[in-house]
């Protein structure tokens, strides 16, 4: 590489820098030398599914100590093995663990993700434990396909199969679901699981502007787990989807403001700024579902940007959503 090309590429990456502003900055610092120091995922389908079926009985014996967050059953018992046996036997069940392990035939690139993540997570909330992260065949449970107790996380590995995957079509899930089961999907939905689990208990909201605070809280805490992440990854859209709100964002929150929708509680209006769905129909069909969710994280968004002396965990705590408002001085343009 020439010296030209050299500074041409130093001056680039001035620039890019430049160009984000004071809180993205601030959100993305290095977690080279934080904990953890690797987040493995447990394979568990992969355990479970390459058992000696002959000698079944003795095999789940061989792995119920690494995995007896699934296997924490008395193996002497003929009903359980049958139920693990039906499971492991089943063809639909062993079509989608070959379809996993063929396009993860490694977690590495997923755990790399992870675990600055996690260490992020450990960064701004050290009481918080970093759970046990395993995979599983779900059978699709695309309702849920990440859960935690707080000891544990698991990811169904069988819901990121790819938004074009047949048995998806199959089963019936609409496309705006299955757009998000695909692999750049699962670091996003982990951590927002985790903010479910640790941090969604706020008062009920008791109108429009609240569950909009309350959306954009969560994103907002992704964004500071993940701040190299893609914004529409973090909320879920396709790229496109993303880019029209953005160029739209000044006449969607005039058309909010001028019709006195902040403080209004009408629950099919909630319905309709946090509803899941293909699009939002009062705006375009090119607008996306859940449009509340996004005004909420850009609310926040500019909360943060002019109060850089508030992190991410005094942000969780603030309930004041007006207050958050108010001092955002959010007014698109």
């Amino acid at each position: 590489m020439n010296d030209m090309l050299k500074r041409m590429l130093i001056i680039l990456l001035i620039l890019s820098t430049a160009c984000e502003s004071p809180y993205k900055r601030k959100l993305n610092f290095s977690v080279k030398n934080l904990q953890p120091d690797h987040v493995v995922i447990q394979d568990y389908g992969r355990a479970l599914f390459e058992l000696d079926t002959v000698r079944f009985q003795a095999s789940l014996s061989d792995i119920q100590d690494e995995f007896i967050y699934f296997l924490d059953v008395d193996l002497n018992d003929s009903s359980k093995i049958m139920q693990l046996y039906s499971f492991v036997t089943d063809s639909f069940l062993i079509d989608l663990y070959r379809q996993s392990r063929q396009l993860y035939p490694s977690y590495l690139p997923i755990e790399k993700t992870l675990t600055e993540g996690f260490r992020r997570l450990h960064h701004y909330f050290p009481d918080i434990s970093i759970p046990l992260v395993y995979s599983y065949i779900s059978g699709v449970h695309a309702e849920a396909p990440i859960i935690t107790d707080g000891h544990a996380l698991v990811i169904g590995i069988d819901c990121y199969l790819g938004a074009e995957t047949p048995v998806y079509q199959q089963l019936g899930i609409p496309r705006y679901v299955t757009g998000r089961m695909q692999p750049d999907f699962i670091a996003p939905q982990v951590f927002g699981t985790i903010y479910e689990y640790y941090f969604a208990h706020d008062a009920a909201s008791g109108n429009l502007l609240d569950e909009m605070i309350k959306a954009g809280k969560r994103l907002f805490f992704l964004e500071a787990m993940l701040p190299t992440q893609p914004d529409h990854l973090l909320i879920g859209y396709t790229k496109a989807q993303y880019d029209w709100l953005k160029a739209n964002e000044a006449a969607i929150w005039a058309s909010v403001v001028e019709e006195q929708l902040l403080y209004a509680g009408d629950p099919l209006l909630f319905r309709k700024f946090f509803g899941d769905g293909p699009f939002t129909q009062d705006f375009s069909q090119e607008a996306p579902a859940r449009i509340g969710e996004w005004i909420g994280w850009q609310i926040v968004r500019k909360f943060m940007e002019k109060h850089t002396d508030i992190c991410v965990v005094k942000l969780i705590g603030i309930q004041d959503s007006q207050d958050i408002l108010a001092r955002s001085h959010y007014r698109p343009k």
